[in-house]
């Protein structure tokens, strides 16, 4: 069974939507998965109101008791699929996208052809049709950044550019992968809560022999940017304090320290006129330092 997995949290409208598009192009889904994250805000409702109307067999609900992020809630989907499900692959899609033709395939004869690896679509701008990634992005883990391959490409210009040069880690957004994979390295680190989840997953898979590629005939559209425009306290904290902790885990304690010195000092020079926004993402790249891994 190939199951679609997609996290709702406050956006009943984009969760819906997102499932409608997947319903109607992916015929090779077997069942999606809905999770709200302890939304309080009536969106399980909305969906579960939509749901019984339009009494689609293939999809499923689930309530999560609490908000614990993006790799808490796609987990606790996780779960509840390996338990009841009986999945042979895993589709994890962002509640803000759609697709226009048949995405999941692509991904489903990659698994199909090597199911020890994570495949990745296309993500396209739902305003301009050009690239926000190519499927995923760079990591620069002493500086605590990344940066997404082919962003405000033409497909065309992409597809010239970036088969030779596969990201180091493929977007959350879209990645597909076995259910037997899961049970190789384990579920996604809940202690990040935002920020860097997908990336330590698939960081920690490189040392199981686990790759990952982008799958180009695989596309999806999102709405928005994936990369935040609107900068808060929350933002700086979360993003600084996975940063560190990432590189913790991966590259040690001495590189880490360097990172959130680095870091601590990158976000100060964008948020001077901000000294609050500034000391937020401070306090998150030592707390991420602070902070044990395994």
């Amino acid at each position: 069974m190939n199951v679609a997995l997609i996290l709702n949290y406050k956006a009943a409208t984009e969760t819906i939507s997102c499932v409608e598009s997947l319903l109607e192009h992916c015929a090779t889904i077997d069942h999606i998965v809905v999770i709200d994250n302890d939304s309080q805000d009536g969106s399980a409702l909305a969906f579960q109101q939509w749901l019984e109307e339009k009494a689609y067999p293939k999809v499923t609900l689930l309530c999560n008791p609490e908000n614990n992020g993006y790799a808490g809630g796609n987990n606790y989907g996780l779960r509840w699929a390996m338990k009841n499900l009986q999945p042979e692959y895993f589709w994890v899609v962002n509640n803000d996208t759609y697709v226009d033709s048949d995405a999941f395939s692509p991904l489903l004869e990659a698994l199909r052809h090597n199911d020890r690896q994570f495949v990745g679509s296309l993500v396209l701008s739902a305003d301009t049709g050009r690239l926000e990634c190519y499927g995923g992005g760079k990591l620069y883990p002493i500086l605590g950044k990344a940066r997404l391959l082919g962003k405000n490409q033409s497909i065309e210009a992409s597809q010239r550019q970036n088969p030779q040069h596969e990201p180091d880690y493929i977007m959350g957004c879209s990645l597909a992968f076995s259910a037997a994979l899961t049970e190789e390295i384990g579920l996604m680190d809940e202690d990040y809560f935002m920020y860097f989840e997908e990336v330590d997953w698939q960081y920690r898979a490189k040392r199981f022999g686990i790759t990952s590629k982008v799958i180009p005939g695989s596309r999806v559209f999102h709405y928005g940017s994936l990369s935040l425009g609107s900068r808060s306290a929350f933002y700086h904290y979360y993003r600084n304090r996975a940063a560190t902790r990432f590189n913790k885990r991966f590259y040690g304690p001495v590189f880490a320290i360097v990172s959130a010195f680095l870091l601590s000092a990158v976000t100060t020079i964008k948020e001077y006129r901000n000294p609050t926004l500034a000391w937020s993402g401070i306090k998150g790249a030592f707390k991420g330092v602070a902070m044990s891994v395994e």
